[in-house]
């Protein structure tokens, strides 16, 4: 079981990742194709259904991700890992438009996502 300081420091963490995800998740289900594409949302290159669809999906990972406040690391972990999944997407989608100027930014929050996952484990159940 994560010491009291490091189950905060995961909370932080994910706190922080669910309002990053939070906004971009709100940005691609609501803004209009001129924003995104202004702020280079890699979602402005599929269909505008699929990239509201994304958008929703960041906005309930976000959701997930706030789990770990309440006690259920698994829903975290969980979104985490599907973030990942979502951010490998990103730089597949970046490196193929010619966007390699947004990979660092996947490679970190891959990272910090990964970091989540692993550390937002459950405890082991004990006999």
């Amino acid at each position: 079981m994560p010491s009291a300081v490091c189950r905060a420091l995961i909370a932080v963490l994910c706190t922080g990742l669910a309002a990053f995800f939070g906004f971009v998740g709100w940005n691609k289900a609501f803004a209009p194709l001129e924003d995104l594409a202004r702020y280079h949302a890699w979602t402005v290159y599929l269909p505008e259904w699929l990239g509201c669809a994304v958008g929703w999906s960041e906005l309930a990972l976000a959701l997930g991700l706030l789990a770990v406040l309440i006690g259920k690391p698994r829903y975290a972990r969980i979104a985490a890992l599907l973030l990942i999944a979502n951010q490998l997407a990103a730089a597949l989608v970046h490196l193929t438009h010619g966007e390699a100027s947004a990979l660092p930014q996947n490679a970190v929050l891959i990272a910090l996502l990964a970091f989540t996952a692993r550390a937002a484990r459950p405890a082991p159940h004990q006999d």
